[in-house]
């Protein structure tokens, strides 16, 4: 089995709901190479930084009281060091998880950059719609579709401004019309939200 497979076999054993599992992560890589192009991102870091950005939320590695992002970077440095990935590559990949997060600093490396536009811009649009409704029930902040929508309004319109790169941007007001869309058709359709 090679390195690729394995990182998936281990997202894929920890828990992760499928909200910030494997489809999430891979969307986060392939949109931060959309984004960065034509810049020549390194490939192998922005790869295991998508794919680990989000591993100290899955259950097998979750802490209590501990942000997300500080947690996948330590279980990211034991991953990476096992797997022999690059020793000159791993504080790359590590800064990149941990400034992933839209209320962190953007980190230095263009990788962390785009990492953390692409990982923001998966919580807007239809994608973001459809990642916030499947939490319902699992996730302390979205209990209730109310709370999803609630929730959908919130990153509509205060997602878009943490984006920091120019296509990022572009893409931004895109997938943020397409949750007020959303919203405008569900208000109408529930009688101002009365009967969700």
């Amino acid at each position: 089995m090679g390195q690729h497979e394995e990182l998936i076999q281990i997202i894929n054993k920890s828990g992760a709901h499928h909200a910030w599992g494997v489809k999430h992560c891979t969307r986060v890589y392939l949109l931060a190479k959309e984004l960065a192009a034509p810049i020549d991102l390194d490939d192998e870091v922005l790869y295991y930084s998508a794919l680990l950005h989000d591993i100290g939320r899955y259950p097998a590695y979750a802490l209590a009281n501990v942000d997300h992002s500080l947690r996948s970077k330590g279980v990211a440095a034991n991953i990476l060091q096992r797997m022999a990935f690059p020793s000159h590559k791993i504080p790359i990949v590590l800064e990149a998880i941990e400034s992933h997060m839209y209320y962190s600093e953007p980190g230095r490396s263009d990788e962390a950059l785009y990492l953390r536009d692409s990982d923001i811009l998966d919580n807007l649009g239809n994608i973001g719609l459809t990642r916030l409704f499947s939490l319902i029930g699992q996730d302390e902040l979205i209990r209730t579709p109310e709370d999803a929508i609630d929730r959908a309004r919130i990153f509509a319109e205060a997602l878009p401004n943490k984006v920091s790169t120019k296509t990022g941007k572009r893409l931004a007001v895109k997938r943020r019309e397409e949750i007020l869309r959303f919203l405008s058709g569900i208000k109408k359709q529930t009688s101002e939200f009365a009967y969700i």
